[in-house]
């Protein structure tokens, strides 16, 4: 899947540390783009601690929630997956945060009831309504995510069910990174996972010289590191990350 740099080879090289599953159209239409691409995933998804329990519970009983707010891609997949496994076929009203979260929905057949065009919990908080007769909603989300969103939806009233439907894990096997004999031009990173996971896994050493960030929450995690950030991705999603490194092109 993935081109590899060489001493004769003047092509820009981007390493990305998005899941092999995640990052394989990126990756694909990089290489179309004109780009070598190095695959370093710097995350694994796993189950929460309690194996996903508490998703499972709230699930059987997801008609008694207004909403449900879905944060991302991979809260989508395990979401679906506990759907699935349950046999719901009812939804209450479904809010996501970024566009990726809502194709992924859309591609299982599952309509959203809003997206914010700021594609960051902020922007969902900005035009989420306040509750009603009904004022439950439910949160899956990873563990240790941002607490902004339940925290503000709980002030303006709304009882909020936060569970953790997956958590981000280091690899327990991934291969070696040596910038110098790689060569790379540009990082992508989507998380704040990714960039505290690639530090743990190969040191700041090994960083190439130009951060590409997915958004402004994962551009505030490299700046805590005291590291730049190249450019920001927009939209915050693999298609705003695409444009910005064919954008780098000319």
């Amino acid at each position: 899947m993935c081109s590899t740099p060489n001493a004769n080879n003047t092509k820009p090289t981007v390493v990305i540390t998005r899941t092999p599953g995640q990052g394989k159209e990126l990756i694909k239409e990089l290489i179309e783009s004109g780009f070598n691409v190095i695959s370093r995933p710097t995350i694994e998804i796993a189950l929460p601690d309690d194996h996903g329990a508490s998703l499972t519970n709230a699930i059987q009983r997801l008609l008694d929630y207004e909403w449900v707010i879905l944060t991302s891609s991979n809260g989508v997949t395990e979401f679906v997956k506990a759907v699935d496994k349950i046999g719901t076929q009812e939804f209450p009203k479904i809010a996501v945060i970024g566009s990726s979260t809502e194709k992924t929905l859309s591609n299982l057949g599952i309509k959203i009831s809003l997206r914010p065009n700021k594609q960051v919990a902020e922007g969902l908080l900005e035009i989420f309504p306040s509750p009603e007769a009904n004022n439950k909603v439910l949160l899956p989300v990873a563990a240790n995510s941002r607490e902004l969103l339940p925290r503000v939806l709980k002030e303006r009233g709304w009882n909020v069910d936060l569970v953790h439907s997956y958590k981000t894990i280091k690899p327990k096997q991934f291969e070696p990174f040596d910038i110098n004999k790689l060569n790379a031009d540009y990082i992508v990173f989507t998380s704040p996972s990714t960039v505290v996971n690639f530090l743990e896994m190969y040191g700041k050493e090994n960083l190439p010289e130009k951060l590409i960030s997915i958004g402004p929450v994962t551009s505030e995690e490299i700046k805590k590191r005291n590291l730049s950030v190249y450019r920001e991705s927009n939209p915050h999603d693999s298609t705003g990350i695409l444009k910005c490194l064919r954008d780098l092109l000319n």
